[in-house]
This record gives structure tokens, C-alpha cells and sequence, in this order.
């Protein structure tokens, strides 16, 4: 059902326009808590001109598709923490903002969750998110899930959380 692949600026330029107040009335959303008023275009080319910035092993920028729409953007780094646990931070999961509050983001995470190993080529210990508090809506997507809080910002306006293979 879901597609998965990776992003690619010159095919996927419509994901730019999710951040445009005339695209959709959740525009407000993704540029809030996803995107920052940064076109995903944007954020590609600075992770490709700073390999490694990110996470110690791999950033992998994906799109996902259901019947040829794309229906979500992801950046996801991997990386080894310090109790060398592989880990897959999920920063951020945009879902095009027409389809957000119809369970796409539920799908997707769900999607990711059980074939991560698939998706990234890698295996996967711990999910991480940093989501900020205000962000009722991803929270309560990634507690649903069963992920955990794990900690907070020193300004407590982001809470981390896991979820444990």
C-alpha cells in the first residue's frame, strides 16, 4: 500500500510548495513544526553539503506514496548513540498538509516502525523524536504508537521520545 523511496529535489518539487499559506490551510503546520519556513529543497542541499552534521552515520531524506501521491516527507538520521544503541531520529515526518487528521501520519510511522530495516537498509534499535510540545497533533500520533518520553530541551519546548525494538 505504501510506497517509500527516496526524495529527489528535481522530481519532487511540489513538497516545496507545502510551506506556501495558498497550497492549504495547514500550510501553518508544517511550517511551524516541520519545515520552519525552509523549503524541503532547502534542507536537502544544506545535509548534503554537511555530511555527518546531522548523525554519525547516514541521513536519508524519504518520500511516501500511496497510489503515485505523496503523501509524506521524512529526514531520518541514523546514528549511534552513546549506550551504542542504533538509532533512527525521525526529524521531521511532514504529511502533505491536505491530508493532514486523516491517519497518514499514523500510517506512515507505522509503516516505518515495522520496516525500518527495509526502508534505510540498516537495523534499527531505538525511534527518536524531538516534538515540539506544542505539537499536539505529533504527539499524540507518537504516543499512540508507544513511544515514551525520554527528556526535554534545556528551554522544555521540545519533549524527546523513544520507542524500543
Amino acid at each position: 500500500m505504501l510506497k517509500w523511496r527516496d526524495y529527489d529535489p528535481n522530481v519532487d518539487k511540489e513538497i516545496d510548495s507545502w510551506i506556501l499559506a495558498n497550497f492549504s490551510k495547514n500550510a501553518h503546520l508544517i511550517n511551524k513544526y516541520a519545515f520552519f519556513n525552509e523549503p524541503a529543497s532547502e534542507q536537502y542541499r544544506w545535509y548534503k553539503e554537511h555530511p555527518k552534521e546531522g548523525s554519525n552515520i547516514a541521513d536519508f531524506f524519504k518520500v511516501v506514496e500511496i497510489n503515485n501521491e505523496v503523501i509524506a516527507f521524512l529526514i531520518l538520521n541514523y546514528f549511534r548513540d552513546d549506550s551504542e544503541r542504533l538509532v533512527l531520529g525521525v526529524n521531521p515526518i511532514a504529511v502533505e498538509p491536505n491530508q493532514i487528521n486523516k491517519g497518514n501520519g499514523t500510517l506512515v510511522l507505522t509503516d516505518l516502525i515495522t520496516n525500518s530495516d527495509t526502508i534505510i537498509g540498516h537495523k534499527v534499535d531505538v525511534f527518536y523524536a524531538g516534538i515540539d510540545e506544542k505539537n499536539n497533533i505529533s504527539t499524540k500520533v507518537f504516543k499512540n504508537l508507544g513511544f515514551k518520553e525520554s527528556g526535554r530541551s534545556d528551554d522544555k519546548e521540545f519533549v524527546y521520545y523513544e520507542l524500543k525494538r
